[in-house]
């Protein structure tokens, strides 16, 4: 069996079909088809179902997928540990992050990482938080920087993320450092979607002290509440790395009880696959320049920020 019959499985089974995949391998459609056909042959089972014109995983295919997926991590850390006692400083790191975190903290690092390792290429991955810790989980990407989710997984903590409340000066609350849930239900709100942690922080803390927000508006896009915010239409509820101008608003920690709601975001990978130096060297650089350099991080008070868990 050759490795690259592993891998035209795998990208079949991700894709969901032949006619994508091929495009994502750039080969023809009819050649990977007989790549597979001839992988089942070898394996003597049935990896789809072809019924209906879609190719669905078989039950063999489902168990397969797995070990095949770990064969390929496993070759993939064979060829690193190689280049790493060869002393080579060559190589892919791939790096899954979430939209807002990729916008916020990795632009100017990665700058200065590939301006210092020439050799290094750093691929990026943008996706939701529990799909990069699967990600890892099964080999896909070296990292994911995300919130947590990470158990089982290495990980060193970034920078801490806590929900601000954003306003326009014209806002009664202006004046105060930190802000209450409980008063601010009682404004118009702009909030995140529900697939932010940011929104299932806030209405984890509206649950529990039974409260019923006064939502005027849940988006995708946190620079669009803080645009509404600026001109008055209500009280924008945004994590604290959102990069925005600051002129012209007045901004607060949110909190509950005198702690904020907030959690730390981590850099996490599979401590059992062998890490090169220059994977390991890249932790070291993120996680020393998120401690510095993370954005925002003077908005939010440091007693109240949540801690390092």
């Amino acid at each position: 069996m050759e490795l690259r019959h592993l891998r035209y499985f795998v990208a079949v089974a991700d894709a969901g079909g032949v006619s994508r995949a091929a495009a994502r391998l750039n080969i023809s459609q009819p050649a990977l088809s007989r790549q597979i056909r001839d992988l089942e042959v070898e394996l003597g089972v049935a990896l789809f179902d072809r019924a209906g014109g879609r190719l669905v995983l078989t039950g063999e295919g489902e168990d397969l997928l797995v070990r095949g997926r770990q064969l390929l991590a496993d070759a993939a850390a064979l060829g690193q540990r190689a280049a790493a006692l060869r002393g080579g400083d060559q190589g892919i790191i791939r790096v899954g992050v979430a939209p807002l975190t990729l916008e916020a903290l990795l632009p100017r690092f990665l700058v200065r990482h590939q301006r210092r390792h020439p050799g290094i290429e750093v691929r990026l991955v943008e996706d939701s938080p529990s799909r990069l810790w699967a990600g890892v989980e099964r080999g896909e990407l070296t990292f994911a920087v995300s919130f947590p989710g990470h158990e089982g997984l290495g990980s060193r903590l970034l920078f801490p993320v806590c929900a601000l409340a954003v306003m326009s000066y014209d806002c009664h609350l202006v004046r105060r450092a930190t802000v209450d849930v409980a008063d601010v239900t009682r404004e118009r709100l702009l909030l995140p979607r529900s697939n932010f942690l940011t929104r299932q922080w806030f209405d984890t803390a509206c649950r529990r002290a039974h409260l019923r927000p006064n939502i005027a508006l849940e988006s995708a896009a946190p620079h669009a509440l803080i645009a509404l915010a600026r001109v008055g239409y209500g009280i924008a509820i945004v994590p604290s790395h959102t990069p925005f101008d600051p002129r012209g608003l007045r901004t607060a920690a949110l909190v509950q009880q005198g702690k904020a709601l907030g959690a730390w975001a981590a850099i996490a990978w599979d401590p059992n696959r062998f890490q090169p130096p220059f994977v390991q060297r890249f932790v070291e650089e993120l996680t020393t320049y998120s401690r510095r350099s993370h954005p925002n991080r003077g908005l939010v008070p440091a007693k109240i920020l949540p801690p390092r868990t």
